[in-house]
C-alpha cells in the first residue's frame, strides 16, 4: 500500500500534467482563433478581387498572368546563319 508521502508526490505529477495539458490547449485555441481571423482576412480579399473582376469583366489570366516563360522555337534562318559563318571562316 502506498505511503501518503507517495500519493502526494503521484498527486503532485499528476496537477503538474494537467496544467501543462491545460497550457497547450490554451495556445492551440489561439492558434486555431489565429487561423480563423487569416481566413476570413482571405475570404474577404478573395470576394474583393472576384468583385473587381466581375466590375471590369476580368479574366483569372488577366489578373493573375502566368508566370512561366513562352518557348519561341528556333528558326531556321538562324540555322542557316551559323552556317554560313562557320564556312565564311574556314576558308579564311
Amino acid at each position: 500500500m502506498p505511503s501518503l508521502k507517495q500519493l502526494e508526490q503521484q498527486k503532485a505529477e499528476l496537477d503538474f500534467k494537467i496544467t501543462q495539458s491545460l497550457e497547450i490547449l490554451k495556445k492551440m485555441d489561439a492558434d486555431l482563433e489565429k487561423a480563423r481571423l487569416r481566413q476570413e482576412e482571405v475570404d474577404q480579399g478573395t470576394a474583393q478581387i472576384m468583385a473587381v473582376m466581375e466590375k471590369y469583366n476580368l479574366t483569372q489570366e488577366d489578373v493573375f498572368p502566368s508566370s512561366t516563360a513562352k518557348v519561341v522555337p528556333v528558326k531556321y534562318k538562324e540555322s542557316q546563319t551559323l552556317a554560313e559563318m562557320r564556312q565564311y571562316f574556314n576558308r579564311r
